[in-house]
């Protein structure tokens, strides 16, 4: 009995000495950042914007990822009042002050895209008029000020008596400076105009696009102010001055204070990094893989450019001046992908007539157009043979075909029915049926591929299956397997396996019976009979048998032992629950009925587990007979309301008495398990972190069923209830808590 005891302490013990590797300190930066960012669509009588709230979003992710503003310190506003702006610039004033002591130097970002006119903001019908913004600015207690207007006429503004235009410069966290930096999007006569073929403003686009690297013309990954207006003022002149509102100029005013260069983004803190090389020149057009455009730059072979990219699919088409390339990329978290020429394929230049020109000189521009395409594409309704891809693969065709069948290999540009081989598939894309015995492999599947073995497809939008693995970029549906499933960036739908699933992202159900991982977000549900594994976050349900870890969870996570490294929003479920914000402590406590009891406390405060172990502290040594020895294991959940170092705890406990089986005919020691049921509140109080003091009551229930159990513990108060089978055991306990 004692190494029971012993054993269960030293176990806690051990858990909780093991879960200190997920308690990190915090560092405290050289450099604080503050930003507000304004999209105003609405402009009083003048016509409503349409991009201008996604353009000061996606400026606000920009600067959060790689502009080292944590959205902690900014403020987003969408279509706001003056008061609004107002509130906000109080607030960001407050959250400086507050942090004044541990930064060595505050920077403050005021970005606007919007409405305006030659004398102020246009807010829905509010004005901001420039003199009273740029004395509110001024106002906010930062080192320095950067503003940046995406509006017309902004020009105005950093019209300021006195000031005078200086090379722009900002600077890293090494440097020291003071002062402002006023750009805008237009001079002071200009209209800022806005495309749906980018869904942004120009100024805004090419500031996005510079941040991410296309504006880094030294190559060291950093993008300064100097760097960032040049670009910005480059792209934006380019892709207006043929426009129908005429060319529009961006603008700068400069009075900073100091020396060194003040770093507006770092691409080296990306996640996810895209390395165009040096030979890889011309218009580079980047696209996700809903066709949006993310960033189109005229790359020289000065040097490679590195891009700061968001983890996914891309299209990428890089027109030269004698060839146009096309392909598609993956970017993953952690990786840097380098694009070269050798990844992409040459495609047909399409031959336009330009409106206005004779037939004579449009001839003249169709024969001076090349036709640069290296590959034709053979059409065959239906193909059979031995060794489809062979012959094609030498001539460097692309066969497109309706209906193919192969015995050891099948080979094609695209197919619109189905595919069978007994040796394995190759496809572009199909739009059908891809079978095979040993293997598949396509770029992209819309209907259902299936394999004996294994399957491999860059983006499955019907079902996958296979008897051993699968494998795919993307799957919208379902993905299901004897043994394994892998999709390395995301699943939309269901992923189910007999042994083990892995996934980038999740967002509707992953299943197994042995284990699931996945190293990005899980958006739904992730169960399995052992492990779950969810590296970032888990956005629903997550719940096993036995163990489960999240880097967050906003929903429920339930099994034997959670693990959360950081905050839950939502339950724990389990015997053992950690999670940053949470309860973890262990505590030690002696009870008026001479019992010596350990638990250990973990959860959310509005519902947590314990779990613990109690025994008669006189009753533990080697003189006590082997009959009147027991010790009871304690498992329950509770609940607790702080206030200030006070905490107040209500428990619901089951309580399992183990005692020597007398009547056992065996000769090892057969254990007897008696249950009775406990109600338990204690107070507490917390004079350092980590430390806490308490005292609690609990009130045990005796039954018939259950009186061997009180017997054993010889308890020495009863209470007497009406009902004469009822008996009532007070008892009380006071002890310290060690908190995680």
């Amino acid at each position: 009995m004692k190494k029971i005891i012993k054993g269960f302490i030293f176990a806690i013990m051990a858990f909780l000495g093991s879960a200190n590797i997920f308690a990190s300190e915090k560092s405290e930066g050289a450099v604080e950042r503050y930003a507000i960012y304004i999209g105003s669509n609405e402009g009083g009588n003048n016509k409503r914007l349409m991009y201008a709230g996604t353009d000061a979003a996606s400026f606000q992710n920009i600067m959060s990822d790689i502009g080292g503003i944590r959205k902690s310190n900014s403020i987003l506003l969408l279509d706001p009042e003056k008061d609004d702006v107002d509130n906000a610039m109080e607030y960001i004033s407050e959250l400086i002050n507050k942090n004044k002591e541990s930064a060595k130097r505050s920077e403050f970002v005021f970005y606007y895209s919007g409405h305006s006119d030659e004398n102020a903001l246009l807010l829905g019908k509010n004005f901001y008029d420039y003199s009273s913004l740029k004395a509110t600015i001024s106002n906010v207690p930062s080192d320095v000020h950067v503003v940046i207007l995406d509006s017309c006429y902004s020009g105005n503004f950093i019209r300021t008596k006195g000031g005078l235009k200086q090379k722009p410069f900002l600077l890293d966290d090494s440097s020291v400076i003071k002062g402002h930096a006023y750009l805008s999007s237009s001079s002071s006569q200009e209209f800022s105009q806005e495309s749906d073929e980018i869904g942004s403003s120009f100024f805004t686009n090419a500031m996005i696009t510079g941040l991410r690297g296309a504006a880094d013309s030294s190559g060291d990954k950093k993008v300064t102010l100097n760097e960032l207006y040049s670009y910005a003022f480059s792209e934006t002149l380019s892709k207006t001055e043929n426009s129908s509102a005429g060319p529009q100029h961006p603008n700068y005013n400069i009075t900073l204070v100091g020396s060194g260069d003040l770093v507006l983004s770092d691409i080296s803190e990306s996640d996810c990094i895209l390395t165009l090389k040096k030979e890889l020149t011309g218009r580079v057009i980047i696209r996700d893989k809903n066709g949006k455009l993310i960033s189109e730059i005229n790359k020289t072979s000065a040097g490679p450019v590195y891009l700061a990219m968001e983890e996914g699919s891309y299209g990428v088409t890089v027109i030269a001046e004698t060839i146009t390339l096309q392909g598609t990329f993956k970017l993953t978290a952690g990786n840097n992908f380098v694009l070269s020429a050798d990844k992409l394929s040459p495609v047909l230049r399409k031959s336009n007539a330009l409106r206005g020109e004779d037939s004579e000189d449009s001839a003249l521009a169709n024969d001076s157009e090349e036709i640069v395409s290296e590959e034709d594409i053979i059409l065959r309704p239906v193909t059979f043979s031995f060794f489809n891809s062979e012959f094609f693969r030498r001539e460097g065709k692309k066969l497109k075909t309706n209906l193919s069948f192969g015995i050891l290999g099948s080979e094609t540009y695209e197919t619109d029915g189905a595919m069978f081989a007994f040796g394995g598939n190759w496809s572009e894309i199909v739009n059908g049926v891809q079978a095979a015995y040993v293997f598949n492999s396509v770029h992209e599947i819309k209907g259902a591929q299936g394999a004996g073995i294994f399957n491999y497809a860059d983006e499955v939008l019907g079902a996958q299956g296979a008897g051993i693995l699968n494998i795919a970029g993307n799957v919208k549906y379902a993905q299901g397997a004897g043994i394994v499933n892998v999709a390395k960036e995301k699943v939309t739908g269901a992923q189910g396996s007999g042994v083990f699933n892995y996934a980038g992202n999740v967002e509707g159900v992953q299943g197994t019976c042995v284990g699931n991982i996945s190293k990005d977000n899980v958006r739904g549900a992730q169960g399995a009979m052992v492990l779950n594994v969810a590296g970032k976050k888990v956005d629903g349900f997550q719940g096993s048998m036995v163990f489960n870890y999240a880097g967050s969870v906003h929903g429920v996570q339930a099994g034997l032992v959670n693990v959360c490294t950081g905050d839950v929003d939502g339950l724990q479920l389990g015997l053992v629950n950690f999670s940053k914000n949470g309860i973890f402590e262990i505590g030690q406590s002696f009870t008026t009925e001479n019992e010596v009891r350990v638990t250990l406390n973990s959860g959310k405060k509005y519902l947590y587990s314990v779990v613990g172990l109690a025994a008669s502290w006189d009753k533990c040594d080697d003189d006590t007979p082997e009959e009147e020895q027991y010790a009871t294991i304690i498992l329950g959940l509770g609940t607790r309301l702080e206030v200030w170092r006070f905490n107040f705890d209500f428990e619901v406990l089951a309580n399992d008495l183990l005692s020597k089986d007398e009547n056992s005919n065996h000769e090892d020691d057969d254990l007897k398990s008696t249950w009775y049921p406990s109600l338990r509140t204690s107070v507490g109080f917390s004079p350092v972190k980590h430390l806490q003091f308490f005292a609690g009551a609990m009130m045990s229930f005796e039954v018939e069923e259950n009186d061997e159990a009180f017997e054993m513990r010889k308890n020495t108060t009863v209470i007497h209830t009406s009902d004469s089978h009822v008996k009532l055991h007070p008892e009380f306990d006071f002890g310290v808590r060690f908190q995680l």
